[in-house]
């Protein structure tokens, strides 16, 4: 008798909403994870850039609150965000041909593994997200110079 083989185990990692309306949960090995500066993705999210990964649609599965999320299209583009209509957080959605879930990184609860991280749109950075690496870091908000200390 031949022995059966096990399955390779598949790692998933959850991820959801800052509410907890909307949750997921999505297979944790990604091929790429794409931080895009162009003017559409800055304005989608309000920030330098998107962080977004891409996944099949076999590794991606709702938890809860499908019925929270609002999908708003950019008339004419292929480009989309979808958003738990609760507290307003970016959640994954499907891309325009429907093969992949587009994951926004920031809604992971867990780090992702990715294989590589690309930069793309580059071009349209704008000068006040440069040389980030030098800018001072702090673990929280840092102390006022102006504020009482603690007592």
């Amino acid at each position: 008798m031949m022995p059966t083989q096990s399955p390779p185990f598949i790692q998933k990692i959850k991820g959801g909403c800052l509410c907890g309306a909307v949750s997921f949960e999505v297979v944790n090995a990604f091929e790429k994870l794409f931080l895009c500066s162009c003017d559409q993705c800055r304005q989608i999210t309000g920030s330098a850039f998107a962080s977004n990964l891409f996944v099949s649609l076999e590794g991606f599965e709702w938890l809860g609150g499908a019925g929270d999320i609002i999908k708003y299209q950019v008339p004419g583009r292929d480009i989309s965000k979808s958003f738990c209509r609760v507290c307003g957080s970016g959640v994954p959605w499907a891309n325009g041909n429907g093969t992949k879930m587009i994951v926004p990184a920031g809604s992971l609860s867990e780090a992702p593994d990715v294989a590589e991280r690309v930069r793309i749109f580059a071009s349209e950075q704008p000068s006040w997200a440069s040389g980030l690496e030098q800018v001072s870091a702090h673990a929280a908000f840092p102390e006022s110079p102006r504020s009482e200390p603690k007592r």
